[in-house]
């Protein structure tokens, strides 16, 4: 009960103490109204920490799902363009990346190398050979051709890697 008696008397001496000083109940309003504002400034702070931490987490999982599509796509793919090396065929992109292709932002690097597999087929899509074209010329375009499949390849590999890695992410 000493303690209630002690509170009792500091409360009774800071209530006389703020009658005597008129100002003091100026200062208390302005340091409530600036302490107010801290406070309502603090909490929308953390809303919008908590609103942008669920979007990232959203983006992840969107970007998880179409991994988990992507991914065996890719590697059915694969032999596709080992089989074009090789036999000097012109494998087109799967239908399911080209359908694909407006949401591949979402997986950053990822998309980003299979945007460029895709470039580089297309691109080996559009060249031909001339048609009086000596053994020469042609030897020089079936090189070319075959460095552009070897570049789509190491882009579909780094692909693979790459959202095989964005699936692994943990989102809580």
């Amino acid at each position: 009960m000493d303690w209630i008696a002690w509170i009792r008397g500091s409360l009774s001496a800071a209530l006389q103490w703020f009658e005597a000083h008129p100002g003091t109940a100026g200062w208390l309003d302005a340091v409530g109204s600036i302490s107010a504002i801290v406070f309502v400034y603090l909490f929308a702070l953390s809303q919008n920490r908590r609103i942008k931490s669920h979007e990232n987490t959203d983006r992840i999982r969107r970007a998880q799902g179409i991994a988990l599509v992507l991914i065996p796509v890719l590697t059915a793919f694969r032999p596709k363009i080992e089989a074009a090396i090789i036999q000097e065929s012109q494998p087109s992109p799967p239908d399911e990346i080209m359908h694909l292709l407006d949401q591949l932002y979402i997986l950053g690097v990822a998309g980003g190398l299979i945007l460029q597999m895709v470039a580089t087929l297309q691109a080996n899509q559009r060249s031909e050979p001339p048609a009086n074209a000596n053994e020469t010329v042609r030897s020089s375009y079936n090189s070319i051709a075959r460095q552009r499949f070897s570049d789509a390849l190491y882009y579909c590999d780094g692909a693979v890697q790459t959202l095989m890695k964005l699936t692994r992410t943990r989102t809580v």
